[in-house]
């Protein structure tokens, strides 16, 4: 064999190995002699039974190593037994016999990588980078970023955004503005769950039978102004089937001011089954609420569903802002899906001619054709009584809708009138900009 095949054997030996030893995902655990010298394989003894030539009684460590072989030792040889994966075992085999080079460690790092091997791929990476300071791949594996002609680590990184005002919060690193919501976000969270246990016990009042504990209920909620308090009533309340209870819900909420109360009377005024907590909800709405909510009722309007995109036109009309004027105008015709019937039908029918077309009768075709030619003059009763139905298919088709509720809104908001003409109304809305 020549010298020039040597490397190539000894690479595809390599390789084999490789697949051998990812082949078993057995334990490989160290057994740490007294003397220094150390066994690595699966201990199977003393946690599980004793082997047939050994004694019960016995104290003997027995390994199994990585070829199959059993080896005994005494317990007092002992120092200590160390547990872990039978993949550090491979690796800490492998790099025993990996080529010093760039594709050798590149090959073992990818190896560790499909593993979960974390630190030794790291180790492997690094030693790439010694042999090729320029080795993109191991750059990017090590997470460090390209920065003109220089590569920075990820610690270099972080070094470089605190130095310029950043702070570290719970392992990041954020600006002292993010860390601050963060800090107000988790304090907020505290207050809002602190209210739960109080809306779940005065919505058990509410519906128990105790009058007295009733009226209290009911007089908590009507002096309820605190704005962490509206998670808890929406998702006590507002989810309540009970018509009563959900009132009371759009009743808490519009006692609150601000923001915090706005998307929950917006999805009651769209989406709820009562009409009359529909209109109470957005009657609930100040004008500086309104303002807030046209964003969110804009969203309503790419919805699924048909209804609620009418819902929200009407919305919009009554909100009085221009702003949703393009909104709109993309509303003004939609497309949903719906589930429509498709059944059987008689497809020969008989025309004056006496030729065959389409029934529209629903007759069998010889009685409708005894009909047209007044074989039938007194007409015929057919008792369709035993006769079953035939079974109805229902399919789903998406269908364009046109929306007037969308038509009426950009009329009360622009006082023009295009119809349902979209490149009209978007010339229009573009010479007003």
């Amino acid at each position: 064999m020549s010298s020039a095949t040597t490397p190539r054997w000894s690479l595809c030996l390599w390789l084999a190995g490789l697949s051998l030893l990812a082949s078993s995902d057995l334990p490989a655990d160290v057994v740490k002699l007294t003397d220094g010298g150390e066994i690595r394989g699966l201990v199977k003894s003393p946690a599980g039974k004793p082997r047939k030539d050994q004694d019960a009684e016995s104290d003997e460590v027995v390994v199994e190593s990585l070829t199959g072989a059993e080896i005994a030792v005494a317990r007092e040889q002992v120092a200590f037994i160390t547990k872990r994966p039978r993949a550090v075992e491979e690796y800490e085999s492998l790099t025993r016999r990996v080529a010093d080079t760039v594709d050798g460690r590149w090959q073992l790092a990818e190896w560790c990588r499909q593993h979960g091997l974390a630190e030794p791929r790291k180790e492997q990476l690094q030693r790439i980078l010694e042999l090729d300071p320029e080795h993109k791949p191991a750059h990017y594996g090590l997470g460090h970023r390209r920065q003109g002609t220089k590569w920075t680590t990820p610690e270099e990184a972080d070094a470089e955004l605190l130095a310029t005002g950043f702070v570290r919060y719970k392992g990041r690193i954020v600006t002292t503005l993010e860390r601050d919501l963060l800090e107000s976000n988790t304090t907020r969270q505290r207050e809002q769950n602190e209210w739960r246990p109080k809306i779940r016990l005065w919505l058990g009042w509410i519906t128990g039978r105790d009058a007295p504990r009733r009226a209290d209920a009911i007089v908590k909620f009507r002096e309820l102004r605190d704005p962490d308090a509206v998670p808890a009533v929406v998702d006590f309340l507002l989810g309540d089937r009970s018509t009563e209870v959900r009132h009371l819900a759009v009743q808490t909420l519009a006692q609150i001011d601000g923001q915090p109360p706005v998307p929950a009377l917006v999805r009651v005024a769209l989406s709820d089954t009562e009409p009359s907590l529909q209109s109470g909800a957005f009657s609930a709405l100040t004008a500086e609420q309104r303002a807030a909510a046209v964003p969110i009722i804009e969203r309503a309007l790419r919805d699924e569903s048909n209804l609620i995109v009418r819902r929200a036109a009407i919305l919009l009309g009554k909100c009085g802002i221009r702003q949703a004027i393009p909104s709109l105008i993309d509303a003004l015709a939609t497309s949903h899906k719906i589930r429509v019937p498709q059944g059987p039908a008689f497809a020969v029918g008989v025309n004056r001619d006496g030729s065959q077309g389409n029934s529209s009768s629903g007759l069998p075709p010889d009685v409708e054709a005894a009909l047209r030619t007044g074989q039938l003059p007194y007409g015929v009763v057919i008792d369709n009584s035993n006769v079953r139905a035939p079974p109805v298919k229902w399919v789903t088709v998406r269908v364009p809708l046109q929306n007037p509720e969308a038509l009426d809104a950009l009329r009360t908001l622009s006082q023009q009138d295009f119809g349902y003409d979209k490149r009209a109304w978007r010339l229009w809305w573009q010479a007003q900009l």
